[in-house]
């Protein structure tokens, strides 16, 4: 496939009452934007600073209402929409997330609604990936892939689908030179690799150490690197009193936040920053690999982007590695 037929595809989703999002980038920003038509249309090869998860995890979500006695559950509308352009990393949060929320209805039904369709990143960011093969692409979630492959000026992809949903809107649109990818589930034979598994012993063996000390000292607990992040997941269920009904949402919530931890009397579990930065790695590098067998961190950078207190989780991991 060639740009004019990247174009094209776009063109056609559009008419077919698909809301197309992509990034771009705008005055040296690049943000997630819904696309209103395929003219001229270019993948953007940066990654933006938000990551698609919020169009299957709102950070604010009506999930119920209670009224005269029943439950109802909140229904949203049918809208189709494709996600263009997730970056490999996003991908690897998206199947994390996936296996996070394969049991909720919200969750699900968003996913129904959705095409999801990769991206290879450039070259300087594929780190321990040098290629898209089969055996790295069976594990992802994805509808449909696009490996960019450059010629010249002109840019050309190889196109994967990972999807029934994927090969018939290629077939729709009439595009048939594709390879399947069978998803074969998130866990690749070798499992975690000898990497991760060598962090979680790491970051146990660490706890207590003075780097978690070291770092609340300028951890600002603002919570920013959980809101950014692709594969934080964690939220707070809240009930809305109103005039005649109780509707129950769900928010975006960060382990960094005081209140987090709170029980009934008071008591924080996580009540001091200490604690707090200590458990966030935890979850990721320890808890995440144990219950998913796949890593929390999908090495996207965007934590040390945003961090006004200058903690880049590179240099966190290579120290604990370094003095554990």
């Amino acid at each position: 496939m060639n740009d004019k037929q990247l174009q094209d595809f776009v063109s056609y989703l559009i008419k077919n009452k698909h809301n197309v999002y992509s990034h771009t980038e705008d005055n040296g920003e690049i943000n997630i934007r819904k696309i209103n038509t395929g003219k001229n249309f270019e993948l953007c090869p940066k990654r933006p600073l938000y990551s698609f998860k919020k169009f299957f995890l709102p950070s604010y979500q009506r999930m119920m209402v209670f009224k005269d006695g029943n439950t109802t559950l909140n229904k949203s509308p049918n809208v189709k929409i494709v996600l263009l352009g997730l970056h490999f990393y996003d991908l690897k949060a998206f199947t994390l997330i996936n296996q996070v929320y394969k049991k909720d209805p919200h969750f699900q039904k968003k996913l129904r609604n959705a095409i999801v369709i990769g991206q290879s990143p450039i070259p300087a960011e594929l780190e321990d990936y040098q290629k898209f093969e089969k055996e790295v692409l069976e594990h992802l979630k994805f509808d449909i892939f696009l490996e960019a492959k450059s010629h010249g000026k002109q840019e050309s992809f190889r196109i994967f689908t990972g999807s029934e949903d994927g090969q018939r809107l290629l077939d729709d649109f009439g595009y048939k030179d594709y390879e399947n990818i069978e998803y074969v589930g998130p866990v690749p034979k070798k499992g975690l690799g000898p990497i991760n598994s060598m962090l979680i012993e790491k970051i146990r063996k660490s706890r207590g150490s003075k780097i978690w000390k070291e770092l609340a000292e300028k951890c600002t607990n603002c919570g920013k690197c959980s809101i950014v992040c692709p594969t934080c997941f964690c939220f707070k269920i809240e009930d809305e009193i109103k005039k005649d009904e109780i509707v129950r949402t769900r928010k975006w919530d960060s382990c960094f936040y005081e209140e987090f931890s709170q029980i009934a009397g008071g008591h924080k579990f996580l009540d001091t920053t200490e604690k707090r930065i200590y458990n966030w790695y935890d979850h990721k590098f320890v808890r995440i690999p144990e219950e998913y067998r796949m890593p929390g961190c999908v090495s996207c950078g965007r934590c040390t982007e945003v961090c006004p207190a200058g903690i880049d989780i590179r240099k966190v991991l290579k120290r604990i590695i370094r003095e554990n």
